[in-house]
């Protein structure tokens, strides 16, 4: 008997010691919703983490935002060679994809929304190009050019005609002709050089898009799309900061999970550290035990 009294205040310290820290660390999570009686609530309910789960959700995004996953921790990842090689070649690889064995018609077709929306696209490049060519033609000074070969070559021939027939003479003559000839671009000749043009854009629709770019041209893409990048990463960090929003996702997240699903996350962290808790009131419930014998 003498010994089960001795025994008696240890291990009643250990189990009051065991079974206060239990409660304490399970009322961190429970109970999940608050529980009212006459229309008044609990005190402790919900349990801590429930109650604070906004302000927790708070914390920890503001925590993973401005320390764990900030701008130069951003930028790191997304400026190391893994990354940046990884986006980079699968841009290229997407665009090597694309024109492998495809023709320019093959490849443009792709972006077109019909084949008739392509074929107007097509006749409107004809027109613009053909437009273009006679305004370039026109812009020239074709009586002057006139004048000049054609006073060059009067006179390369020789004999009795670059005798008689000089630079005025053919000056005289060539706007006239100037005139004819703006006519005829503006009129027949715009006709013909739209079928020139409409003949040179249905070759070019046939060639091979690998012959187009090949090798070389590629490696100038991939070049072009790294410093792009690079640059991007200069000047739109912040914005891409922006579209993340790390802080933001990270607090929407816990503020949305399900308190049990929470409590599971935690506990699947820290279930070691909250045992040794509940392991360590029991131990200091059996020292309190000894001591009040010892001072009793």
């Amino acid at each position: 008997m003498e010994i089960l009294r001795i025994l008696a205040g240890p291990i009643i310290g250990a189990v009051i010691g065991y079974c206060t820290n239990y409660i304490a660390v399970k009322m961190l999570f429970r109970p999940y919703r608050p529980i009212k009686v006459f229309g008044k609530t609990l005190p402790f309910t919900p349990g801590i983490i429930p109650k604070r789960q906004p302000d927790l959700a708070r914390a920890v995004g503001k925590a993973v935002g401005d320390n764990l996953f900030g701008e130069v921790e951003i930028k790191g990842i997304l400026q190391s060679d893994e990354v940046k090689n990884t986006i980079i070649g699968g841009i290229t690889d997407s665009i090597e994809n694309a024109i492998d064995g495809e023709t320019v018609r093959g490849t443009i077709m792709k972006l077109a929304s019909s084949e008739e929306s392509y074929d107007n696209k097509k006749d409107t490049i004809a027109d613009f190009l053909s437009v273009r060519i006679i305004e370039g033609i026109k812009s020239l000074d074709i009586a002057e050019i006139i004048t000049k070969q054609g006073t060059s070559a009067i006179k390369q021939m020789g004999g009795m005609l670059a005798m008689f027939v000089n630079e005025s003479m053919v000056s005289s003559m060539a706007g006239p002709i100037s005139e004819k000839f703006v006519d005829y671009l503006e009129g027949e000749g715009y006709f013909k050089i739209h079928q020139l043009v409409e003949n040179e854009i249905n070759e070019i629709e046939g060639w091979s898009m690998d012959h187009i770019i090949g090798e070389h041209r590629l490696d100038k893409i991939r070049t072009a799309i790294s410093d792009l990048y690079d640059k991007m990463l200069g000047d739109k960090i912040a914005d891409i900061l922006n579209a993340f929003d790390v802080e933001g996702i990270v607090e929407e997240k816990i503020v949305s999970m399900d308190v049990e699903e929470l409590e599971t996350l935690i506990l699947s962290v820290m279930k070691h550290e909250l045992g040794m808790i509940v392991n360590l009131g029991a131990l200091i419930g059996m020292i309190l035990g000894l001591i009040n014998l010892l001072v009793l």
